[in-house]
């Protein structure tokens, strides 16, 4: 059974104030009668409690004793009157009888109801649902208000650990503290603190959904989250000790209404913070596009965004794979490309924070740009950036697959235009090579790459008048000719190694060297001319392939 004590938790009542019989707060409560009528003691009961004005006893102080007294005798709860509507004042008298008796006196606020008082008392003596949504419905207006009025998400979630009477928390997607309620500003409950986040983070995927779990310092404590969505991919979470058992009538549908408003005031912060990235995309762009020409522009501008000048960068792009069925079903929903796109740049930022990279993030038209700096880039550094790269990809790769391109190593903010057009080459590379869900290293473009891209005319000609009859051998001794060039020149013009490689006498390959250094009218020890030559074979064995493809 409920107790007056108890019934303060209400709408209502919370702002009543008890001006006598104080020790009489813990008499029980069964039911609730409303009454101005003097002959009210005709019509209670044992454990009543009596809402009145006092209308009929404004002028005779002794009928009101005599009904405290035979409220008393009867075991009634109390009485709640509206003092200053009628008696302006409690006599003191009465007030002596009533903390003789131990019998509960409380003041009704003139500008509450009698009868909504009385309703919520009667729900909440039924214990009934409807008292529960409408606290919720409370809890829900009185959010929206302070959100209105601009509360900070510290301010929220301090004033829902108030409402609810119990130690809350809000982490975010991470299970990083955002915020916590005054309790955990004790030194008691730091400890707590710490064992809440490392399980939750032991366990998102569970605690993103809303768990309930004990914590390790004390197995009786139960702790439950509570998802909170807002425009990432996973929502934040609600933390709250000991949910189970808050006071009437408190309930989880409070909980839920005051996590909507916390939402939408995440929401407006994560909305503030795409207008930010926004100018940060700008300024990348700027820079990129060469529209910023001053080193200390760039420097100071680049700091602002967490560029540091004097270190080591490296560029590194990130493009969903567009070659994807799945993806091309969804770009006919720009919505749900769009929602990807938010998706793959917040799990880049996690993992960038989950790395311990000091990096910073941009995008720049369909790519996502990581400039990832070092005070020294040795290569156990480039051994861990391939790891995170290869962790990100993993991680982020679940209906689509994603692919990285890596620049070489820039020494200066002025060289991060360099470190760019580096790292789409390497991405664009792989493209063309027909992979997907790749990580492709830029290198310096090889001989034969280039050759690949001169007009074949041009190439052709070239390995024409360089190798003049041996560009198309057709004799056993020509083609005998090519060969030991070939390998004279893999060999630096050793005659020795030359001779053991295609197991033939030293003078056999004096005498085939000499040959065809007089058909082509060229000394393999000239480097030009050498270098000449090498290339006209490597345009031999590009010909050759594309001839046999």
């Amino acid at each position: 059974m409920k107790t007056v004590n108890d019934l303060f938790i209400l709408e209502g009542m919370k702002d009543c104030k008890v001006l006598a019989g104080h020790r009489g707060l813990t008499r029980n409560v069964q039911s609730v009668n409303i009454s101005d009528t003097p002959d009210v003691i005709d019509f209670l009961n044992k454990n009543d409690l009596l809402l009145t004005t006092a209308y009929a006893f404004k002028d005779d102080t002794q009928k009101l004793l005599d009904l405290i007294q035979q409220m008393h005798d009867l075991n009634c709860s109390g009485i709640v009157i509206k003092v200053y509507r009628f008696l302006k004042e409690l006599p003191n008298e009465v007030k002596l009888l009533a903390d003789d008796l131990a019998f509960p006196i409380i003041d009704l606020p003139t500008e509450n109801t009698l009868g909504d008082v009385s309703r919520h008392i009667l729900n909440y003596l039924n214990d009934h649902e409807a008292e529960q949504l409408y606290y919720a419905i409370h809890v829900q207006r009185e959010f929206s208000n302070m959100m209105i009025r601009g509360y900070s998400l510290p301010s929220l979630v301090e004033q829902l650990g108030h409402f609810l009477s119990r130690p809350t928390i809000l982490l975010n997607h991470r299970g990083e503290l955002i915020a916590h309620s005054y309790d955990f500003r004790k030194d008691s409950m730091q400890l707590v603190e710490k064992e809440i986040i490392q399980h939750t983070k032991d366990d998102l995927a569970r605690a993103r959904k809303g768990v309930t779990f004990n914590l390790p310092s004390d197995e009786l404590q139960s702790v439950t989250t509570f998802p909170v969505q807002t425009k990432r991919q996973y929502p934040s979470m609600l933390v709250i000790i000991d949910s189970a058992t808050m006071p009437y009538p408190s309930s989880q549908m409070a909980i839920e209404q005051a996590g909507n408003v916390i939402s939408f005031t995440m929401i407006k912060e994560q909305s503030i913070e795409e207008n930010s990235r926004l100018l940060k995309n700008n300024f990348f762009a700027d820079l990129i596009e060469k529209r910023i020409v001053s080193e200390e522009e760039i420097t100071s501008r680049a700091s602002y965004y967490g560029l540091e000048k004097n270190m080591e960068s490296i560029c590194i792009v990130c493009n969903v794979d567009t070659e994807d069925e799945k993806y091309e079903t969804l770009r006919l929903h720009e919505k749900k490309v769009g929602e990807l796109h938010n998706s793959i740049y917040d799990q880049l930022e996690d993992e960038i924070i989950d790395g311990e990279m000091q990096a910073t993030l941009f995008t720049k038209e369909k790519y996502f740009v990581m400039m990832l700096q070092f005070t020294n880039y040795t290569e156990e550094e480039m051994k861990k950036v391939t790891a995170f790269i290869e962790k990100a990809q993993r991680n982020i790769q679940e209906d689509f697959s994603v692919s990285f391109g890596v620049s070489n190593l820039i020494h200066t903010l002025t060289d991060i235009p360099v470190a760019y057009q580096e790292a789409v080459e390497a991405i664009t590379n792989g493209y063309e090579l027909k992979m997907k869900g790749f990580i492709n290293f830029y290198k310096t473009r090889e001989i034969k790459e280039l050759l690949n891209t001169i007009p074949r005319k041009d190439i052709k000609s070239l390995y024409e008048n360089t190798l003049k009859s041996l560009a198309y051998p057709e004799t056993k001794e020509e083609l005998e000719l090519v060969k030991t060039i070939e390998v004279y020149l893999d060999c630096q013009c050793e005659i020795s190694e030359t001779s053991r490689k295609l197991f033939i006498h030293r003078n056999t390959v004096k005498y085939r060297i000499q040959k065809t250094e007089e058909m082509l009218h060229c000394s393999f020890r000239d480097p030009a001319d050498s270098l000449k030559v090498r290339v006209a074979l490597m345009i031999g064995t590009i010909l050759k392939e594309e001839e046999e493809a």
